[in-house]
């Protein structure tokens, strides 16, 4: 294919420059490994990196790098496309092509502003393609070798997954491509074609890693299998399977029943399964970092920081999503509207932080949530998420800008406190932080507060989590409803909720109401982890979801009447009002169809001597 040939461009002798480049990377997953200095690292030659098991696993490790980060494109990923959150798109170059999507404007020339999936995923097929042909004549022995391979499966079906769900069938390369290849134009395969090419890449991960003893961070038999269960998951969906072939759903359904019945349990507390270590209870297949090898100025920290703690917040949970999140005795806060209150609830919209699902308090930092501690060098540590106007300001907000009912416990200083008069000080230009979407709300999932707000060198507490038992539950619980099983698929909704921690009511719910409350549910459970955005697009689900206006919270005040001064534990009464976020971007009509796939980059088209068909409607 031609967009291969770009990357073969360089002599072959250069390919050994590549290889210590990707050694000394080392990169992957959660755990050191030594590499052995058995020649200088200038004299290492290409033949020395495929027989010899250090070097090579080294190679393997760089090809865990083409698994996509939860988080691209930018910080948040897809998220920002769906009902659950908006995106600040002015505030960070990364986030180019976000709005172009909301808008309906997305096109093949524009596509890459979004995501350079395409290019990304091929070239680290590519390696994958390299290690295969490298090692058909290696001398490392079998029993190191074929957890490699295993390794190796499990990720070029991973990466053509990745293709697959984002823009269909796409071209199966199973070769890498030499430089005197006089041709690269290849067609794509159809969806159901890349489907049995993934399930025998993995199929044969499960049969090379059988027997390995797991280690947090490597792809396991257990990853293979839960792979397998997910792709399959995806060839049964509706956008797949139009027909509603039983059959496919029943293949997911032993192959994610393979997955629960692997050993793993949920963790009991649902607030730290995010953080190090890797809860391997729960998690199948997930990455931590050391300041080593994480991206520099670049991570949840940095973009998710919360405004109300001087920061440049990116992405923001929307009004609709707070919503999903039930009341403590099971009912939703609001009607199916999504503005007229539950009398069955108990929910007050004047204390709409009272009683909710646990997971909420673990999710959402919202106005007044906290004190939080805060290590960002500013003179207060612990704060509140200050997202509100002072009902009763100092006349035109004018000096002494002081906090009175706040002294830093330590030096008895007042605090310079910009959240109690936020709103109106950014509408004045007095504070730099300030931009232009904001429903009022930050995300807490996946924060680490405990550190600088974005540093070089701190040790965050983060962690991703590609896989975790929770999600094959849903799953499960979804395969049942399509096969007619709703008293199975209500059993594995309520394992989720009965997490310690959450301990949720149980639903009951059937039929259609089943379906609903089983998507909520997920949304609820599997936010930021990369799922919302595929799942609505899998169900064709679009509509009335992904195209709605961002709602919010217009207005936030904080009557601090009868507050005793210097009492920094003691809030004034909030009052909130909700609307529709002006700022916001504004989400078109949802275009039809063709829009659940992105279009392949022109310029992958062009590469290809149009071989390559570009997908309907673009």
């Amino acid at each position: 294919m031609r967009y291969i040939r770009s990357q073969n461009k360089t002599p072959r002798i250069a390919l050994s420059v590549f290889l210590f480049s990707l050694i000394i990377t080392v990169a992957g997953v959660s755990c050191n490994h030594d590499i052995l200095d058995k020649k200088p690292l200038d004299s290492i030659s290409e033949d020395a990196v495929f027989n010899d098991p250090t070097f090579l696993q080294s190679y393997v490790y760089n090809i865990y790098n083409g698994i996509k980060a939860p988080w691209k494109p930018g910080t948040g990923g897809y998220e920002a496309l769906t009902d659950i959150a908006v995106d600040q798109p002015e505030t960070h170059d990364r986030s180019a092509g976000i709005r172009e999507y909301v808008q309906g404007i997305i096109t093949p020339d524009n596509i890459t502003d979004l995501t350079n999936l395409w290019a990304d995923e091929y070239g680290y097929i590519r390696k994958a393609n390299i290690f295969f042909e490298k090692t058909e004549n290696t001398v490392i022995e079998a029993d190191k070798l074929n957890p490699m391979k295993g390794e190796v499966h499990f990720l070029r079906a991973w990466m053509y997954f990745e293709l697959i769900r984002t823009y269909g069938g796409v071209p199966i390369i199973t070769k890498s491509f030499k430089l005197d290849d006089q041709s690269f134009e290849a067609k794509r395969n159809t969806y159901g074609e890349c489907v049995q090419f993934i399930l025998k890449d993995c199929d044969s991960s499960i049969s090379f890693l059988d027997g390995v003893p797991t280690k947090a961070g490597k792809i396991s038999k257990a990853a293979a299998l839960g792979l397998k269960a997910r792709v399959l998951l995806y060839w049964a969906s509706p956008l797949n399977n139009p027909s509603n072939d039983k059959s496919r759903w029943q293949a997911a359904e032993v192959a994610t029943k393979a997955v629960i019945d692997a050993g793993f349990s949920l963790h009991p507390t649902h607030d730290d399964l995010f953080t190090k270590p890797l809860k391997t209870d729960e998690t199948i297949f997930g990455k931590s970092f050391t300041p080593g090898n994480r991206i520099p100025d670049w991570g949840y920290n940095y973009d998710y920081w919360p405004s109300g703690f001087d920061a440049r917040q990116r992405l923001m949970p929307t009004q609709t999503f707070v919503n999903m999140f039930q009341m403590t005795n099971g009912q939703y806060p609001y009607m199916a509207d999504g503005t007229t209150v539950n009398p069955a609830s108990g929910y007050d919209p004047q204390q709409p932080n009272i009683n909710r699902d646990p997971r909420y308090y673990t999710s959402i930092v919202y106005p007044g949530a906290g004190p939080f501690t805060i290590n960002d060098g500013a003179k207060s540590t612990d704060r509140r998420y200050e997202y509100w106007e002072d009902a009763n300001p100092n006349p035109d907000n004018a000096p002494p800008y002081a906090n009175p009912n706040k002294t830093d416990p330590n030096n008895g200083q007042n605090l310079f406190d910009f959240g109690r008069d936020s709103k109106s000080y950014w509408i004045k230009g007095l504070t730099p932080f300030h931009w232009r979407v904001q429903t009022g709300y930050a995300f807490r999932r996946l924060m680490d507060f405990s550190g600088p707000r974005a540093s070089f060198d701190y040790d965050y507490s983060q962690v991703i989590v590609f896989m975790r038992l929770a999600e094959f539950y849903l799953n499960y619980a979804e395969i049942q409803i399509a096969l007619g099983n709703e008293d199975v698929a209500r059993e594995y909704i309520n394992k989720v909720r009965k997490r310690p921690s959450v301990n949720m009511p149980d639903i009951t719910s059937t039929g259609a109401n089943l379906v609903k409350e089983y998507r909520n549910e997920r949304a609820v459970e599997l936010h930021l982890e990369d799922q919302r955005f595929f799942d609505l697009r899998r169900w064709k689900a679009a509509p009335g979801n992904m195209d709605i206006p961002i709602r919010g919270l217009t207005s936030v005040k904080m009557d601090w009447t009868g507050v005793p001064p210097g009492d920094i534990n003691l809030l004034g009464k909030l009052s909130y009002t909700y609307g529709v976020i002006p700022e916001a971007e504004v989400r078109v009509p949802w275009k039809g169809d063709y829009y659940y796939l992105f279009p392949i980059p022109h310029d992958e088209i062009k590469k290809s001597n149009g071989a390559l068909e570009q997908n309907p409607g673009y």
